[in-house]
């Protein structure tokens, strides 16, 4: 029992700086393309959610969870479906922050990335990374 709960505590705060390293990855690159480029928050939010999700993907696999399986085909496409569906929850948090409730830019992502934080925590570890439900 002891060795299980440090365990999950281990997985849990590796999981906190790879999710810590995601995020900054991800708001530092969004920032840079809104006030570089000009581009818009959601076209922003493309290029850098995408590029802070692979980097993720790949640490928590191979370092968080040590994921070694011989269904990394079917590991990806689980990770790829909660990709899509975080996907589409931030950009949901973004327009329902920025443009209902007026909040900055920023902040509007900084708030994204935390409700983002909890659910992949949840998915990863329950769906994506999870050993006794990959061979369902």
């Amino acid at each position: 029992m002891t060795y299980l709960l440090l365990n999950n505590l281990l997985k849990y705060f590796k999981y906190c700086i790879v999710g810590g390293t995601g995020a900054i990855t991800d708001f530092t690159l969004y920032s840079l393309i809104i006030y570089t480029f000009h581009l818009n928050y959601l076209i922003s939010n493309i290029f850098s959610f995408t590029f802070a999700t692979l980097i993720v993907y790949y640490l928590q696999k191979n370092w968080t969870f040590q994921y070694f399986t011989n269904k990394n085909l079917k590991t990806f496409n689980r990770y790829l479906s909660l990709v899509v569906i975080t996907y589409i929850l931030n950009n949901i948090i973004l327009i329902i922050s920025v443009q209902l409730l007026s909040i900055g830019l920023l902040a509007s992502k900084v708030i994204q990335i935390l409700i983002s934080f909890a659910w992949g925590y949840y998915a990863s570890n329950s769906y994506v990374f999870n050993k006794d439900s990959i061979d369902q």
